[in-house]
């Protein structure tokens, strides 16, 4: 689909809600099945016509509602939209519309383009890691698969954060990246024929499956008995519900999670990002006047090396 500009009415804030004028946006891996009207996508943004896609945004406060009162008019905000089949607004628009609880404040030491480009990967790690698979504050093992994508080198950098030991799966272009970030043992899915066997039963607190292809029902005997594996986007769904009716009756757990915005997990990435303890890399940034350059940049996964970035502002 060939992007449009779409002129419509400029958004006013219900009573708990901002209005942010929108500087950057940032492309992700769920704007393609938005846009093809795959069933996952109907699961992330609702299906309306004219579409209006994109959830990361860094921008400035333009209006805040008449019950907010931690946000002023003119202060740098960073956030995402929600990932729910009943959002209609999209962050590469001119204005949204966001609770006052779902954005934060931006620090002046990050950049615009970074904050746009440091909101749903690292939030979807952290909450994996630490609120569905209840990772301990000290001396865990977190096995991560997709290490070398924008979610896993996110969960890589908070697991080891927040104290834990990592495991590592990535491709052979990302073995040296996903060693700099902290990762303690890397195998390389692409010269290691049996993955499994490289790994020990009851070896791992959180096993956090990225691009969700490993089997639920195979993996669980990796997991310590409390263990908790967490897939965002299951591959085959089928074998994942199989995987949870056989721990049914265990104290482990097979989990999915969808990411939700969170004004404080928002701010503790604002942090990590400023003290240098969690990095973004960003591939490129793109005028939104050159947005279907930015979307073909987005699905070129073999080459692209971060985040594809959009400059809103100014660009229509």
């Amino acid at each position: 689909a060939k992007p449009q500009v779409i002129q419509t009415d400029k958004p006013t804030p219900k009573e708990d809600e901002i209005l942010v004028k929108v500087h950057y946006s940032a492309l992700d891996t769920a704007i393609e099945p938005v846009i093809q009207k795959m069933f996952i996508g109907g699961m992330v943004h609702k299906r309306t016509d004219p579409l209006f896609c994109g959830w990361h945004f860094s921008g400035i406060v333009e209006e805040v509602g008449s019950k907010v009162s931690d946000f002023q008019r003119g202060i740098e905000v960073f956030g995402h939209l929600p990932y729910s089949s009943s959002t209609t607004q999209g962050s590469l628009s001119e204005y949204v519309t966001v609770k006052s609880d779902a954005l934060a404040v931006k620090l002046k030491s990050v950049e615009m383009d970074m904050a746009a480009a440091s909101t749903t990967e690292p939030l979807t790690a952290l909450q994996a890691l630490r609120d569905i698979g209840k990772l301990p504050k000290q001396g865990g093992h977190v096995l991560i698969n997709g290490a070398g994508g924008q979610v896993g080198s996110c969960a890589v950098q908070i697991a080891k954060v927040l104290g834990s030991k990592v495991t590592a799966i990535c491709s052979t272009k990302d073995t040296d990246k996903v060693t700099e970030l902290g990762a303690t043992t890397v195998i390389d899915r692409k010269k290691t024929p049996d993955i499994l066997g490289q790994l020990e039963p009851g070896e791992f607190d959180v096993i956090f499956d990225t691009p969700g292809k490993l089997s639920a029902r195979k993996i669980s005997k990796f997991l310590k008995p409390k263990g908790v594996y967490v897939n965002p986007s299951p591959d085959d769904m089928l074998d994942f519900l199989l995987g949870k009716l056989f721990t049914l009756f265990s104290p482990k757990s097979i989990s999915m999670i969808m990411v939700e915005p969170k004004k404080a997990d928002f701010e503790q990435v604002m942090q990590w990002l400023e003290d240098s303890s969690l990095r973004i890399d960003i591939d490129s940034v793109h005028d939104i006047k050159n947005c279907a350059a930015a979307m073909e940049r987005q699905n070129d996964s073999s080459n692209k090396k971060g985040r594809v970035v959009v400059k809103v502002e100014g660009g229509f």
